[in-house]
């Protein structure tokens, strides 16, 4: 009975329609707060309203980072809705859990309050790791990029430390509401501290794969790669905020950064360099410590675990053969890289049943140099005492730097450039085929 309640948009009342119209705001805004890009967004919500019966050529929906707006005109009436997206996180698992819905509704013809119970049930699912877990997995996630960039175990030790009192003053700042830059700002400082007053305290010298690997947990990996899909499939208003509001969190982060630096009296970088030296025994499980970490970080389901582990080695096995045995530059092996989890992302995410977003991005994480920015700032802030070819060197790597970051977001990019509108065609045709089953049975 409460199945035929779902009539065509034509025929609904008033009221019911805004009924609808609120369920699909509730979609996409828990996507927007956790994560997703525009696309996904569109499409998920685009999905569920096929199955509300709302013709696709009566609705229309514009989508910034901030803003979620509906309308729905059938030619005699029409309705506008708008939503407010204030919090933006990353939850993998709820994106995963909105996707799998909107597929589940649409294929078992589910009534409305069923829907709109299970959406409710996403938005206030526990997490799949205890607060305790999620930190540990960032400051491992850090510790194992340490050792990726060329650092040794004990240095990746203390980073993985320093990332963790950063990761606690990030979780501590945010509690207290505290502006979202000014905790990056905070957390920069506390983990850049952190890792240089451990070795200090052991009187040890200073660490500086640690000091500069401590806070890549809070690297802005994936608003970043959401501005880049945005901007390429046209949402060039959420795409901008989006790559805006990277550079404010690097900015923070910098300052933060900077100011630690100063504290603690680090005159020197310029020795430090990101091309690993180790086994590739090593690399390998220090890419699954990456990997793994920041997955754990991200909230993604436990059964991707070990997918995203092996898509961390292959990445990092990639990327160092390239650079180490055919001396290619590091920014081709990135995109090499990023690409090839891209798309070989495409194929797995069949197997197991889960948007493409919660395998490209945790592998491709432990890409971002955070060496070579480091170099740079530390120029910046050493400008009146170094001389002009240190400048102009600091210059190239923070060129490099940008390059390689761009590399990465393009690479994991290909299958949004070539190849989803490929996906969309498939995916419309299994509608199509749900929608015909459904009206031979009705």
């Amino acid at each position: 009975m409460e199945i035929e309640a779902i009539k065509n948009a034509s025929q609904d009342s008033n009221k019911m329609l805004n009924h609808k119209m609120k369920i699909l705001l509730d979609i996409g805004q828990t996507l927007m707060e956790n994560g997703a890009d525009c696309a996904r967004i569109v499409r998920d919500m685009r999905r569920a309203a096929v199955h509300l019966r709302i013709p696709a050529a009566q609705i229309q929906s514009h989508v910034t980072y901030t803003t979620l707006m509906l309308c729905v005109s059938d030619g005699e009436r029409s309705f506008t809705q708008f939503r407010k997206c204030l919090k933006h996180g990353v939850n993998l698992a709820v994106i995963a859990a909105v996707s799998k819905l909107t597929w589940r509704v649409l294929r078992g013809n589910t009534p409305l309050a069923p829907i709109e119970n299970a959406i409710n049930r996403i938005r206030e699912r526990a997490l799949c790791y205890p607060d305790w877990g999620i930190a540990l997995g960032a400051a491992v996630g850090s510790g194992g990029s340490c050792k990726l960039f060329g650092g040794s175990w004990i240095e990746a030790l203390v980073a993985t430390i320093a990332a963790l009192m950063g990761f606690i003053a990030h979780r501590t700042s945010t509690k207290y509401a505290f502006n979202p830059y000014a905790c990056a700002m905070i957390t920069g400082f506390v983990a850049t501290l952190g890792a240089w007053a451990i070795p200090a305290a052991l009187g040890l010298p200073t660490m500086w794969y640690a000091l500069v690997a401590c806070t890549i947990f809070l690297m802005p990996g994936f608003p970043s790669i959401n501005a880049a899909s945005d901007l390429l499939n046209r949402f060039t208003t959420s795409g901008m905020t989006r790559a805006m509001d990277t550079m404010l969190i690097i900015g923070g982060m910098t300052f933060g950064i900077a100011f630690a630096i100063l504290v603690a009296g680090v005159h020197n970088i310029s020795d430090v360099h990101i091309q690993p030296t180790d086994t590739y025994l090593n690399q390998a499980l220090a890419a699954i410590l990456a990997a793994g970490g920041f997955s754990v970080m991200f909230n993604t389901p436990k059964k991707l675990l070990a997918i995203v582990a092996v898509e961390g080695i292959v990445t990092m096995l990639i990327r160092n053969v390239l650079m180490l045995e055919f001396g290619l530059p590091q920014a081709i092996g990135s995109f090499a890289a990023a690409a090839v989890v891209g798309i070989a992302a495409l194929k797995v995410i069949h197997i197991v049943h889960t948007p493409n977003t919660l395998l490209i991005i945790p592998p491709v994480i432990p890409l971002i140099p955070c060496v070579l920015l480091y170099r740079l700032l530390f120029a910046v802030l050493h400008i009146q005492t170094i001389s002009v070819e240190e400048l102009l060197e600091a210059l190239r790597f923070g060129v490099d730097g940008v390059t390689i970051i761009l590399a990465v977001v393009v690479g994991v990019s290909i299958p949004n450039i070539f190849i989803q509108k490929r996906m969309e065609t498939q995916q419309q045709r299994e509608i199509d085929a749900i929608l015909a089953r459904r009206a031979a049975e009705e």
